[in-house]
């Protein structure tokens, strides 16, 4: 049961930064820590770069750098009397779960309180082992199963035994968002923007870089601008050098600041295989910026009202992404539609809306 005074709350991540997932557990946690709750946090990997709320144990710093069974296993004894000592009302689990034995071990003899899983991929395997005895096993004592979007809940409904999943969306602070978009920035030149790690394909920024190519945009002086950063990145700056755009696409790497591109772009586009419940659609609504995106699994269709605050794209069709550039640019009337309605559009993401809704899970009025 909660506890009298303030509700007792883990999140458990695999580290504070780069991630939608980790970016969702930080900004809830503020939030949760502003409605009387007591916050931790538990990370695996020392990367913090999100501003949290609540007391931080750092697994990434308990570490000889061997990364060895020792080294693993004071980990694990680590965080076993962590939660031995700490009462919590509820533990929320942010991260995939690649290792299906440890974690196997981990909800059976470490987690010590009601267990919340969120599930933020399509790719729902980085969740839920194939062999379907150690998945019950895995996930026999989670109370409750989030997807943060209807696409991933249907899957998760069609290919598991669990009738306890719900959605809700990842939220976003737009005040936040709002102050820090008016930041200075130095671009004098129009500019489509596109955000992802470039560590695999997922995003498909190779087959974007063509799209935009083919597109109106380049003998318009409107230049693509890709922030991210990994190890395929070589690899595109080739591609760049090989359609001779070397002066209408910019690599810009990973930034503090992303929403100031946002802010500042003629719109965002994302070209991805598949997503989760992509935050690059909806920080770029909350600056005021119109999307387009493919319809691909799962979240786009979710966020974009098409024809009304971007265009959503059928899924995985390079041709009408371009069309649907060239749109942008021909038709003011049609942009600036879409523009005026961004904003707006996501309102119902907000932290206030979705931090509600978790607090109405926890039974906390």
């Amino acid at each position: 049961m909660p506890s009298a005074n303030k509700f007792k709350i883990c999140m458990v991540s695999d580290m504070l930064a780069t991630g939608g997932a980790e970016r969702c557990a930080s900004l809830l946690s503020v939030f949760f820590d502003k409605n009387n709750c007591q916050v931790h946090h538990v990370v695996v990997v020392d990367k913090v770069e999100y501003e949290y709320a609540g007391e931080l144990l750092n697994l990434g710093r308990i570490n000889n750098n061997s990364n060895g069974f020792f080294d693993r296993l004071n980990r694990f004894r680590v965080l076993r009397n962590f939660f031995s000592d700490n009462e919590f009302d509820y533990i929320l689990d942010f991260r995939v779960k690649n290792h299906q034995w440890q974690e196997f071990y981990i909800a059976k003899f470490i987690y010590k309180a009601p267990l919340i899983v969120t599930i933020h991929s399509y790719m729902i395997d980085l969740y839920f082992p194939k062999n379907r005895l150690l998945t019950n096993w895995i996930y026999s004592n989670c109370n409750e199963i989030i997807a943060v979007s209807n696409g991933i809940k249907k899957r998760i409904d069609s290919n598991t035994n669990y009738l306890n999943s719900k959605t809700i969306y990842n939220p976003i602070d737009i005040n936040y968002i709002e102050s820090v978009s008016n930041e200075t920035f130095d671009f004098d030149f129009k500019y489509i923007l596109a955000v992802g790690r470039m560590h695999d394909n997922i995003k498909q920024f190779d087959k974007l870089i063509e799209s935009y190519a083919n597109s109106e945009l380049p003998q318009n002086d409107v230049k693509l601008i890709i922030l991210g950063d990994g190890i395929l990145k070589s690899e595109l700056v080739g591609l760049v050098k090989t359609f001779k755009l070397e002066d209408m696409i910019r690599f810009e790497g990973q930034v503090g600041n992303p929403f100031k591109y946002y802010k500042n772009a003629f719109f965002t586009i994302l070209s991805s295989k598949n997503e989760g419940f992509p935050m690059v659609l909806i920080e770029s609504l909350a600056c005021g910026t119109p999307v387009v995106s493919f319809d691909c699994l799962s979240g786009p269709n979710e966020i974009i009202i098409n024809n009304e605050n971007g265009i959503l794209v059928e899924n995985q069709n390079f041709e009408k992404l371009t069309l649907s550039m060239n749109k942008m640019i021909q038709n003011k009337e049609f942009y600036l539609h879409c523009k005026q309605n961004a904003k707006p559009s996501v309102e119902r993401f907000s932290i206030e809306i979705i931090g509600k809704q978790w607090l109405e899970l926890f039974k906390i009025k």
